[in-house]
């Protein structure tokens, strides 16, 4: 009887100490829930967001990206009103209807920007790639846009696919990026200032191109209107690259690591085998 009493002792004295460790282990993480609430860590400074890798480059890619895209939305419809297509004049509103080719090449080049960027995880080296070739299909479409209809149609559609691409990628992508990064990571108020930066700086860069291009064009007239207005938009897509460039070498550094770790893994298992 003993023994039995004994026995049933010890399974209560287990139970009480299981019962007491579940609720320290509940209070515990109740704790760590509150310290990890977003609501309660403090925001940080703008210097110190801008001390974040990646912001200062993507800001300034972005400033440059959204000049080009924001100067071909408001003044395309008055340049194609400005030249002969085919020795053809079109009206305001028929130049306007043109002009969305543009658009249309710009939605499926995001996509596009997107998709690769996911495939290889190098959202630099992507957008450096589609800036490059879109500085010389503006001196293309400047230069031959006018042979046809059907050749400013092409051409337009083919602009916007690189040149768009660049300008979606980085207003989307750019916060999951960052996310990863230790300052930011769990701290809504940091994630919302850095992005706030970024699309901020972009915002300057899409008043400042219709601005200079209202400039530029003041009080000219004919076919070489905008011809200074295309050399600006080179030279702001060929900086939007170069924003990016230390941001590529990381990346091609990261790929080729990664490639080299793939490799040795697969050979230690070929020798294991």
């Amino acid at each position: 009887s003993s023994g039995i009493n004994a026995e049933y002792g010890e399974d209560e004295e287990r139970l009480v100490r299981s019962l007491q460790n579940t609720s320290n282990h509940f209070d515990s993480d109740d704790e760590e829930v509150d310290m990890r609430d977003p609501n309660s860590i403090p925001g940080i400074s703008f210097w110190e967001a801008l001390k974040i890798p990646g912001v200062l480059e993507f800001a300034s890619a972005l400033f440059f990206a959204k000049l080009v895209c924001y100067t071909f939305l408001f003044c395309l419809p008055q340049y194609i009103h400005t030249i002969k297509i085919g020795g053809k004049v079109y009206d305001a509103s028929k130049s306007g209807d043109i002009a969305t080719l543009y658009d249309i090449g710009g939605i499926l080049g995001s996509i596009i920007c997107g998709l690769l960027a996911d495939k290889t995880g190098c959202n630099a080296i992507v957008c450096i790639v589609f800036q490059c070739i879109s500085v010389p299909l503006l001196y293309i479409y400047y230069t031959y846009g006018n042979i046809s209809f059907s050749a400013q149609l092409v051409m337009m559609a083919v602009l916007g696919f690189f040149s768009n691409g660049p300008y979606a990628l980085i207003t989307t992508a750019v916060s999951a990026d960052l996310g990863t990064s230790e300052r930011v990571r769990g701290n809504s108020q940091a994630l919302a200032t850095v992005s706030a930066i970024i699309d901020g700086t972009g915002s300057i860069g899409a008043t400042v191109g219709p601005y200079i291009t209202s400039v530029l064009i003041s009080g000219r007239s004919g076919p070489k209107t905008f011809e200074t207005v295309f050399y600006v938009l080179m030279a702001s897509a060929a900086a939007a690259a170069m924003c990016l460039l230390r941001l590529m070498v990381k990346e091609i550094r990261t790929t080729r690591a990664r490639i080299v770790r793939k490799e040795l893994i697969r050979s230690i298992r070929a020798h294991s085998d």
